[in-house]
C-alpha cells in the first residue's frame, strides 16, 4: 500500500456515517454507476443495467473487517434485487466468516461477485483490474485510468 493511500484510507474511515454514505455515492459514480440514495438505500449504493446485465454496488466503509452478518445482509439484498454482478466495497477487508457465509449459498455461484477494499481502488490492484475487466461499465474507465497513470 502506498503511503498516500494509507493516509487517505485512514481519513475516510474516520468520517461520519453520513459522510461515508456520500463517499459511497461518489465511488459508485466513479465506477460508472448511477449512485443510489443516501440513507435507507435498500442495499444499493449504486447500480446500472447495461444490455440486460444488472450491476449492483454496495459500500461499507468501516474500520473493521466485514463479518458473517454483513454477508447475510448482502445475500438478502442480492436475493431481492437479483443482480448479475455485485461489487462490494469494504473499508479494510473481510473476515473469513464473510466469504464462507456469502459463498455458502448455491445460487450465489451464478452471480459475479467482486469483493474490494478501499486500497484496491486507490492503488489500482489486480482485484480492481479484474472488476474493471469483468464489468462493461468499468472497461472504459479502466482504459482512462491506464492513460492517467501512464
Amino acid at each position: 500500500m502506498s503511503r498516500q493511500s494509507y493516509f487517505i484510507i485512514n481519513a475516510i474511515l474516520q468520517l461520519s456515517n453520513a459522510t461515508k454514505q456520500v463517499m459511497g455515492q461518489r465511488i459508485a459514480y466513479f465506477l460508472g454507476l448511477n449512485p443510489g440514495p443516501r440513507g435507507a438505500d435498500d442495499g444499493i449504493d449504486g447500480s446500472i443495467n447495461i444490455n440486460g446485465v444488472k450491476i449492483q454496488f454496495q459500500s461499507k466503509l468501516r474500520a473493521s473487517n466485514l463479518d458473517k452478518d454483513d454477508a447475510r445482509a448482502l445475500y438478502a439484498d442480492i436475493a431481492y434485487h437479483k443482480p448479475n454482478v455485485v461489487i462490494m466495497l469494504s473499508g479494510v477487508g473481510y473476515k473469513e466468516t464473510f466469504t464462507q457465509r456469502l459463498f455458502y449459498y448455491d445460487d450465489i455461484k451464478s452471480i459475479k461477485v467482486h469483493l474490494l477494499i478501499l486500497r484496491d481502488i486507490l492503488d489500482h490492484t489486480d482485484a480492481f483490474s479484474r472488476a474493471c475487466a469483468d464489468l462493461p461499465a468499468l472497461r472504459f474507465l479502466d482504459e482512462e485510468i491506464k492513460k492517467e497513470i501512464g
